[in-house]
């Protein structure tokens, strides 16, 4: 069965409770941070009343360390409540996935690959490029992962003008008609039907215990409404899974060089 779904347009009770799951993570990162930075805060104290020698030192930094990974997973329900802070510029899409393709964990081997299928001279975006990267990168490791035996994942780009009905911005009067569609897909194994219907949710993941943080698709999820754009997901058990992300273009520009 294939199943498909269009993150920002399934209908106005799904909208609404991926709404409503924003403001509960934006609530929760909030009250989770002051927490965090009381306990960051006196463990910091502490150490410093303490001898260099002093063994309880150890112990206090070890506090501290695990304060710096609870304030990530703080951010990463920022970033999904559409909060995160982004710093915008006019991008290039080929180029951010040039980029994006040198990070080292897609480092290519026998077993995987990945094909690039990129239009030339598409339309600028407005974005924060370092942050795409990321989610790009996220999605190129998920499609690895799907693929436990090898193969191959497909990255595209491609400029697309929508009819109003297609469009799933939550903005759509601030998007215009022209869009940038960027694709990554696999051949893997897909999602079964249970897991489709959450996996833009944060703290779902479908990876093996340890692999994945579920935090990699809802990331996606909230850096596309911070960019008026949405996701759309579409998968079929046993024969892989497509990621499509839809973001604005700037009134048809080019970046400069």
């Amino acid at each position: 069965m294939n199943q498909q779904i269009k993150i920002e347009d399934k209908g106005l009770p799904e909208k609404k409770k991926m709404e409503a799951l924003g403001r509960l993570s934006c609530k929760v990162a909030h009250d989770f941070n002051n927490i965090l930075g009381a306990i960051e805060g006196y463990a910091t104290l502490a150490m410093g009343a303490l001898k260099a020698d002093d063994p309880v030192r150890a112990d206090l930094q070890e506090i501290r360390v695990s304060v710096a990974k609870a304030a990530a997973i703080g951010k990463h329900l920022t970033a999904f409540g559409g909060r995160q802070m982004l710093h915008k510029a006019l991008c290039d899409v080929n180029e951010l996935i040039a980029n994006t393709l040198k990070r080292a964990e897609l480092a290519q081997d026998e077993k995987y690959r990945i094909e690039e299928r990129l239009e030339p001279g598409l339309p600028g975006i407005m974005a924060d490029a370092a942050h795409f990267e990321q989610a790009l990168a996220g999605l190129l490791l998920n499609a690895r992962e799907a693929m436990p035996g090898g193969g191959t994942a497909v990255i595209s780009a491609s400029a697309r003008k929508l009819e109003a009905g297609e469009i799933g911005s939550p903005k759509p009067e601030e998007a215009g008609a022209l869009f940038v569609k960027i694709t990554v897909s696999d051949g893997g194994a897909g999602v079964s039907a249970e897991a489709f219907e959450h996996l833009f949710e944060p703290m779902f993941s479908t990876s093996k215990k340890g692999l994945g943080t579920g935090f990699g698709l809802a990331l996606l999820y909230g850096l596309a409404k911070q960019h008026n754009g949405w996701v759309e997901a579409k998968s079929e058990p046993g024969r892989g899974s497509e990621f499509s992300l839809y973001l604005p273009a700037v009134n048809g520009a080019k970046p400069a060089a």
